[in-house]
C-alpha cells in the first residue's frame, strides 16, 4: 500500500493562539491538503522572556528577576490526518521553568511568581516525514 503524499498544504481559517501564565502559548487550527502522511504539528519561538518577582508571606515584592530563553521548541504532536485533514488543538510552548527561589531570591522562603510572559518570533511547523510542508509567521505574542 503506498503512502499519499502532500499535494496541496493549506491552513483553513485562522490559527488561534492564547498566552496564560499558567499553561504559557497554546495555538489551535486547521489545515488541509496533508495526504494521508502521518503528520507533527509543533511551535517554535527564538526566544522567550519570562519576568519574575519574589514575593514573601507578608506580601512585600523583591524587584523582578528577567531570563531569556534562547532557540525555544515546543513538544511535538503527532496528528494523523483524516481525509487529507488535521485539526491540530493546544499546541503549545509550555511556560518556562521558574527559577529557584535560593537563586533570585533575597530569602530562600520567599516565592517565586511569574508576572509576564513574551513569546518572540513563534512559528508553527506542520511536517511530514521530519520536514516542512506548512509553517505559519505568528510573530511576537505579547499581549
Amino acid at each position: 500500500m503506498s503512502t499519499a503524499t502532500a499535494q496541496s498544504p493549506h491552513f483553513i481559517g485562522e490559527v488561534t493562539c492564547t498566552k496564560s501564565l499558567t499553561t504559557g502559548l497554546q495555538c489551535s487550527g486547521k489545515a488541509a491538503g496533508l495526504g494521508n502522511s502521518p503528520t507533527s504539528a509543533f511551535l517554535t519561538a527564538s526566544s522567550v522572556e519570562a519576568e519574575y518577582v519574589c514575593s514573601n508571606r507578608g506580601g512585600n515584592i523583591a524587584p523582578g528577576q528577567g531570563t531569556e530563553f534562547q532557540n525555544v521548541v515546543g513538544p511535538v504532536q503527532v496528528i494523523p490526518p483524516r481525509n487529507g485533514q488535521i485539526t491540530f488543538r493546544n499546541v503549545t510552548i509550555p511556560v518556562p521553568e521558574a527559577p529557584s527561589a535560593r537563586d533570585v531570591c533575597p530569602n530562600r522562603n520567599w516565592r517565586v511568581n511569574l508576572l509576564h510572559l513574551t513569546f518572540n518570533d513563534v512559528v508553527l511547523h506542520i511536517q511530514q516525514n521530519g520536514t516542512d510542508i506548512l509553517t505559519k509567521d505568528l510573530g511576537d505574542i505579547d499581549p
